[in-house]
């Protein structure tokens, strides 16, 4: 089972998230996390702004299978909107476009009188808003989801968590915020904490951040895995700007949560060669 918090509320709130365990979707389905519609609406009367909104969702649809995608709709009216979408890294075009829509028809059914919505996916990110926020980190407003489920030695896994793979997730950080504003800022990381269980790690950040940046955003999410993630089986912190993961086990790349075990062969080699393997303790 999977928890997150209120994105809006500064208390840290879990509530269950049953979705995630169900049997009956596809495999190749877009998950839907969490979704935040800014209070701070449009009258219905500004169609400027709904126009705006509207060619900008429209324009969303046009280039969903685009990994990275980012514009200003209405930059010479009084009311301009600015929209950003990104796909996880690992993931097909045609996920990545069934992602976006996805994510555009929520925002649409969700938020249709916001001026500011953000929708996220396992697999992708969509967000508009009323002010410029591109090249602008941003933490707020942000979730956490956790496995519920307990590791077995949890003093000895904490201790490895607070030292060892906090460092390695930091490199890993740093690794992928080493790139010029405008390439994909992604990257895994397969840590061996035994000779029979392994750690995968994520972090990612939008495009359009500077290094810099990025790995700041990195950095501030990092310092929340031992709240996130102390004794449990894996767990993410997901911002705006940025995320990071970790998970028992295998990390899954075909659209299911954290707590899913990959049962896929060949997606587990795509995995392990995309990952760098670190081993951190020996029995």
């Amino acid at each position: 089972m999977t928890s997150f918090f209120n994105p809006f509320s500064l208390p840290i709130l879990f509530l269950s998230i049953l979705t995630f365990l169900s049997l009956t979707a596809h495999a190749a389905d877009p998950v839907h996390l969490n979704t935040a519609c800014e209070n701070t609406t449009f009258s219905a009367n500004n169609s400027i702004y709904q126009s705006n909104l509207n060619s900008l969702l429209s324009s969303f649809s046009s280039n969903a299978n685009v990994d990275f995608y980012a514009t200003t709709k209405g930059g010479n009216t009084s009311d301009p909107v600015y929209g950003l979408s990104n796909c996880r890294g690992d993931i097909t075009r045609q996920l990545c476009r069934e992602c976006v829509e996805a994510a555009v028809t929520e925002l649409t059914n969700r938020c249709s009188r916001q001026k500011v919505a953000l929708t996220w996916y396992d697999e992708c990110i969509l967000r508009y808003s009323n002010r410029s926020f591109l090249t602008t980190v941003d933490e707020r407003p942000m979730f956490g989801l956790l496995n519920t489920q307990n590791v077995t030695d949890q003093d000895k896994f904490n201790q490895l968590l607070n030292t060892s793979m906090i460092a390695l997730m930091t490199e890993l950080a740093r690794e992928i915020s080493n790139v010029p504003t405008g390439a994909k800022k992604f990257g895994t990381q397969q840590v061996n904490i035994s000779a029979f269980q392994t750690l995968y790690n994520l972090v990612q950040c939008t495009p359009d951040l500077s290094g810099t940046d990025c790995y700041g955003c990195l950095q501030d999410a990092i310092k929340l895995l031992p709240w996130c993630c102390s004794g449990k089986q894996g767990g993410r912190i997901v911002f705006p700007s940025c995320n990071i993961r970790v998970v028992k086990q295998e990390m899954v790349n075909i659209g299911k949560d954290v707590t899913e075990l990959l049962s896929h062969q060949e997606t587990s080699k795509a995995w392990e060669k995309k990952s760098k393997s670190y081993i951190i303790f020996k029995d």
